[in-house]
Protein backbone atom coordinates (compact mmCIF):
# COMPACT_ATOMS: atom_id res chain seq x y z
CA UNK A 1 0.00 0.00 0.00
CA UNK A 2 2.46 2.67 0.92
CA UNK A 3 4.87 1.56 -2.32
CA UNK A 4 1.96 1.97 -4.30
CA UNK A 5 1.35 5.94 -2.42
CA UNK A 6 4.61 6.52 -3.03
CA UNK A 7 5.05 5.51 -6.55
CA UNK A 8 1.72 7.77 -7.23
CA UNK A 9 2.84 10.84 -5.42
CA UNK A 10 5.79 10.50 -7.91
CA UNK A 11 4.49 10.15 -10.80
CA UNK A 12 2.40 13.18 -10.21
CA UNK A 13 5.69 14.94 -9.22
CA UNK A 14 6.83 14.13 -12.16
CA UNK A 15 3.65 15.37 -14.01
CA UNK A 16 3.81 18.51 -12.72
CA UNK A 17 7.45 19.07 -13.21
CA UNK A 18 6.59 18.51 -17.06
CA UNK A 19 3.84 21.02 -16.99
CA UNK A 20 5.74 23.95 -15.16
CA UNK A 21 8.65 23.41 -17.67
CA UNK A 22 6.30 23.63 -20.91
CA UNK A 23 4.10 26.25 -19.30
CA UNK A 24 7.37 28.53 -18.73
CA UNK A 25 8.65 27.59 -22.27
CA UNK A 26 5.82 27.89 -23.99
CA UNK A 27 5.26 31.71 -23.59
CA UNK A 28 8.12 32.49 -25.25
CA UNK A 29 9.98 34.72 -22.77
CA UNK A 30 12.18 32.50 -21.23
CA UNK A 31 16.00 33.06 -21.54
CA UNK A 32 19.06 30.87 -20.75
CA UNK A 33 20.87 33.02 -18.16
CA UNK A 34 18.28 35.70 -17.19
CA UNK A 35 18.74 38.11 -19.72
CA UNK A 36 16.27 40.30 -21.48
CA UNK A 37 16.40 39.35 -25.40
CA UNK A 38 18.85 40.78 -27.02
CA UNK A 39 19.77 40.95 -30.60
CA UNK A 40 22.26 38.40 -31.98
CA UNK A 41 25.79 39.14 -32.01
CA UNK A 42 28.55 36.89 -34.07
CA UNK A 43 30.97 35.03 -32.13
CA UNK A 44 33.92 36.58 -32.12
CA UNK A 45 35.43 33.38 -32.39
CA UNK A 46 33.54 33.21 -36.16
CA UNK A 47 35.13 36.64 -36.92
CA UNK A 48 38.10 36.23 -39.57
CA UNK A 49 40.47 38.13 -37.90
CA UNK A 50 43.82 39.35 -40.13
CA UNK A 51 47.09 38.44 -36.80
Amino acid sequence: MRERLAFGILILLLIILFAFTFAVLGKGEYEPGGEAPAPPQASSSLIPTTA
